[in-house]
């Protein structure tokens, strides 16, 4: 069974539901004004350079594994392999 497609008509309520929310929220945070601190101020720089870093991180980390895991596969695949193998030769000999 297949997704049950969104209409035209429910795709602009639901984005206008977004939008609703989205103004409730920046209108809320309108009323409290966020006192700035010492720390807050030194900190905001490094935090953008950190999180470059971080998306950086996250490309090389998609191509990222573990040599020993892919040896331990291997190895399982290769016994796996020799015993199929191994069985195949000995009920060729038997039943010959």
């Amino acid at each position: 069974m297949g997704k049950k497609r969104k209409t035209r008509q429910e795709k602009i309520i639901f984005q206008l539901k977004r939008q609703l929310v989205q103004q409730e929220t920046q209108e809320s945070g309108l009323g409290l004004k966020p006192i700035a601190r010492q720390e807050a101020v030194s900190s905001a720089q490094p935090k953008e350079n950190e999180k470059a870093d971080h998306n950086k991180n996250k490309d090389k980390s998609v191509f990222f594994y573990n040599p020993g895991l892919v040896k331990k596969d291997l190895l399982k695949s290769l016994f796996l392999t020799i015993v199929v193998i191994s069985l195949e030769v000995v009920l060729y000999l038997k039943l010959k």
